[in-house]
């Protein structure tokens, strides 16, 4: 009482309805409510549609979908399949350019060892500090001409000096500006000395902002700006006649030999190397300056971590060095394809950004138009198909509806269409074949209906009057009486109960005991006509007497063998009839040790017995088909000289003694 209470306040609460009409209006309900009234309208169209049209949608949904479905798989495996191949393929483009850098920078020092065991120029640097003011004029004229010799092979080399506190060998002014000041300033020296002997490469710096040049410094850009700078020193040698080396003399200043290579020269060795439009192409040092690059979103001279932003996941640089390979990143917020690989001994690392838009797009995008174009075949060809089929199915479909139709009005003419092949080829014989078959049985219902009234007046007519017949019997009795004749008294009585029994009732089946009696009267009646040819033996199960059994079954078969079976016996003939139960099921043995027949003559015998021949047996077999339908077996058997045997089968249906004195 106290909920329901509570529940008629919160009704009567203006806040409550008012949060109630709220959450009725709220948009994720009406949207729902908008989506289950469309859902509605589509079944209720997918209903109101006809079979074929029904049968076309599924068909096209189960073609389209699956293969929309299976292309965006395979599209999407083919991207990445061509992300792989690209980027391995890429990758070896940026080794091969690493390849191509080395030998250039191989080459530079290689000439550089083959100036030291140059002979020239340890004559020349070996007595240094005695060479007057006109030596050294001399020897710069010289040295610059053996020095083109060293580096003949050497194009990308644009300016190569040697450097001694005294005099600066092979330079020119007009090239690259070369100061004893500026040398010193730059640092080259020291770095020369420091490395003691070995080559050693200063990249990334601004050449006249490390030589303190103003005139280069006012200039906004120059060529040599960015140059790859090769510092050595130059211990000079000759071959001693002892056959060892001899280097200059102790204390004898070393010259320094200074190589400049223009970034310009290393770009053109790599620059639209690889095809794809947007790829940004660079080389950096240990340092993470960027000594040559193809782009301006990384300028030459530039510091790697202040390009990229603090938050960039490439910061640490130094993990690529050593290392060759590929992975997919984020610059600028678009997704790239990065190649690395490093050169010169790890010193240098070279960097291809490639946009994976552009990768994909060259290829992709023909790609996706043939598959299109192939969905586009594909989904005419579904149609073409969907419809074909449909029509397969619900024509022969329509077919058995009309077919439907025409029995319903009673026409069971048997001619609907049979289509080619198939279910539906056997469902429609097998419907022909029921219509045949219900004709048949029609015909057949109507003949029997023909034939029951046939024998129902036949019936009629035998029942008029049928005391007229046993008055007639039993005055022919009276008057064998009188004659003092039993014996035809006796055959008179015997008709008398036959005909009783016959014309009392029209029942199908009798009890057991009464078709007994009727078979007994009829065999003394023939026992007296043939007159010591046969006997007659019966073994009879008590307990079935008052089974039911078809009326009048068992006269026919006692009757041909009387007949059949002792025609040619004039004695000793016997015959026997045996009733026994089993199982279920009451067993009928009629058999006679008459002439008996061969196997011609017993399926002669059995043709006659066929509705269209022996009449007794043809009735017979027929009202145990009407009676028990399958359910009853009828045997012949029989030998030459050894008799006949007739068996039949049929269901045990037992009845009640009151019933049979009540059908008396």
């Amino acid at each position: 009482m106290l909920k329901k209470q509570r529940t008629a306040r919160s009704a009567n609460c203006p806040y409550v309805k008012q949060r109630m009409s709220g959450s009725a209006s709220h948009p994720y309900v009406k949207l729902s409510a908008g989506l289950t009234v469309l859902l509605q309208k589509a079944s209720h169209r997918l209903y109101a549609l006809n079979f074929a049209q029904r049968l076309t949608i599924i068909l096209l949904l189960f073609t389209l979908v699956p293969l929309i479905s299976i292309q965006q798989i395979m599209m999407h495996l083919y991207e990445r399949h061509i992300i792989t191949e690209t980027s391995q393929s890429t990758l070896s483009i940026v080794r091969a350019n690493n390849n191509v850098v080395t030998s250039v920078l191989d080459g530079v020092e290689s000439a550089s060892n083959l100036m030291l065991s140059n002979e020239f120029y340890y004559d020349i640097f070996s007595r240094l500090e005695d060479l007057s003011v006109g030596d050294c004029l001399r020897y710069d004229r010289q040295i610059p001409v053996e020095m083109a010799k060293a580096f003949s092979l050497q194009d990308d080399v644009y300016k190569a000096y040697l450097f001694t506190g005294k005099w600066i060998f092979n330079t020119n002014s007009s090239i690259i500006p070369v100061t004893e000041e500026g040398f010193h300033r730059a640092g080259y020296d020291q770095i020369a000395r420091d490395a003691k002997g070995e080559p050693c490469w200063i990249t990334g710096f601004d050449y006249g902002k490390s030589i303190g040049s103003d005139f280069l410094l006012d200039k906004e850009s120059y060529a040599y700006q960015y140059p790859l700078t090769m510092v050595r020193e130059m211990d000079f040698q000759r071959h001693h006649y002892s056959g060892t080396y001899q280097k200059l003399p102790a204390g004898t200043e070393k010259p320094i030999l200074v190589v400049h290579i223009l970034e310009q020269d290393i770009r053109k060795l790599y620059q639209n190397s690889i095809s794809f439009q947007g790829t940004l192409y660079l080389i950096i040092n240990r340092d993470g300056t960027v000594i040559s690059s193809d782009n301006e979103r990384f300028s030459t001279g530039s510091d790697w971590p202040d390009l990229l932003g603090a938050e960039s996941d490439l910061q640490d640089v130094s993990r690529f060095f050593g290392s060759s390979g590929y992975l997919t990143c984020r610059l600028d917020g678009k997704d790239f394809l990065l190649c690395y690989d490093s050169l010169k001994d790890s010193r240098f690392l070279s960097l291809a950004f490639v946009p994976r838009d552009i990768l994909l797009k060259s290829t992709v995008s023909a790609i996706r138009q043939i598959q299109f174009f192939t969905i586009g075949a594909l989904i005419i060809c579904a149609f073409v198909v969907a419809a074909f089929l449909s029509r397969t199915i619900t024509q022969p479909i329509q077919y058995l509806i009309n077919a439907s139709l025409r029995v319903a009005g009673g026409d069971f003419s048997a001619n609907t269409p049979v289509p080619k092949g198939g279910d539906f080829k056997v469902l429609t014989e097998s419907f022909n074949h029921m219509e045949r078959e219900i004709s048949r049985l029609i015909l057949e219902n109507y003949e029997i209906s023909l034939r029951e009234k046939e024998s129902q007046l036949a019936a009629l007519s035998m029942q008029i009057n049928p005391h007229f017949l046993y008055n007639t019997l039993n005055t022919i009795n009276l008057l064998a009486i009188q004659n003092d004749d039993e014996e035809t008294s006796d055959l008179i009585v015997d008709l008398s109960e036959m005909l009783q029994y016959t014309f009392k009732s029209f029942a199908e089946k009798m009890p057991l005991s009464e078709e007994i009696g009727w078979v007994s009267n009829y065999l003394h009646i023939m026992a007296k006509r043939y007159d010591n040819v046969f006997r007659t033996q019966m073994d009879i199960d008590e307990n079935l007497m008052d089974a039911l059994v078809p009326k009048l079954m068992l006269q026919p078969l006692v009757e041909n063998s009387i007949l059949h079976g002792f025609s040619h016996t004039r004695e000793n003939g016997l015959l026997s009839i045996t009733i026994s139960q089993k199982e279920d099921q009451i067993l009928f043995l009629i058999k006679d040790n008459g002439r008996g027949m061969t196997k011609e003559q017993l399926a002669n015998y059995m043709l006659l017995s066929h509705p269209q021949g022996h009449v007794g047996l043809s009735n017979v077999r027929q009202r145990l088909c009407l009676l028990y339908g399958e359910n009853y077996q009828f045997q012949i058997d029989s030998s030459p000289g050894e008799g006949t045997q007739v068996s039949i089968l049929i269901p045990l249906e037992l009845t009640f003694p009151e019933t049979r004195s009540s059908s008396r």
